[in-house]
């Protein structure tokens, strides 16, 4: 095929995209009208193609900015709901990413954010712990609604003097283990918990492995505790 006729092929695929076909249908010799429309269905096929690639990548990203908006406006609105009901025990002011407690009041809060049924928190997907530094342990809260398929996250510092935080094992059942798994490797108390005890270590294990402070005792029972995983890889 000559780069003339190449051309021309091209010009009138550009008139037939645009929907003027005359000029195809008037050309004479039949293979050139034949490769002519067989060049403009491939052109037709492309742009549907790429017409439904950028709609779904429109809507993906609108689908990304609404859910940051409505995160953004879940917490303004819990905030707000925390400030009203139990003022004072809001810590953070910018609560785009997660919302910081005081402790006092975490029950009474949890007990809302379940309850109330334009959050409806029905799922505590994850209660962790961690040493922030500065002699503070952080206990922290993955919250789920699956009635409105939203999220929020809690965290509340304490002081390693005092670690206690209230339990939530009487809201989401959940937490029983938990709170056990925080408590057995950070110290964190989670008062009025009903069954408090270590969950991976022997109840009477020494210190907390995840604080930053931690020193593996020497023995356990008059057995020698290594500190190298020995032989493990």
């Amino acid at each position: 095929m000559s780069e003339d006729q190449d051309k021309l092929i091209a010009e009138l695929v550009e008139k037939g995209l645009a929907g003027d076909m005359e000029p195809i249908n008037e050309i004479e010799d039949r293979v050139l009208r034949s490769k002519v429309k067989a060049a403009l269905v491939k052109a037709k096929r492309l742009a549907k193609t790429k017409e439904t690639k950028d709609s779904i990548n429109a809507d993906s990203d609108n689908s990304s900015s609404d859910d940051k908006s409505l995160s953004e406006n879940l917490n303004e609105k819990i905030g707000k709901m925390i400030k009203e009901k139990f003022p004072g025990s809001l810590v953070n002011e910018n609560i785009e990413t997660h919302i910081q407690l005081l402790p006092d009041h975490w029950f009474e809060i949890a007990t809302l954010l379940k309850s109330e049924p334009s959050l409806s928190f029905d799922s505590l997907q994850c209660q962790t712990g961690i040493d922030i530094g500065e002699n503070t342990l952080e206990a922290r809260y993955n919250l789920h609604s699956i009635e409105h398929n939203h999220y929020t996250e809690i965290r509340i510092s304490v002081s390693m003097d005092k670690p206690i935080i209230p339990s939530v094992e009487q809201i989401w059942r959940i937490a029983d283990w938990f709170e056990r798994e925080t408590y057995d490797m950070l110290g964190i108390q989670f008062s009025n918990h009903r069954d408090l005890r270590r969950i991976l270590l022997p109840d009477d294990w020494e210190g907390w492995p995840l604080r930053k402070n931690y020193e593996v005792q020497e023995t356990y029972h008059g057995i020698a505790v290594p500190k190298m995983k020995e032989g493990w890889e």
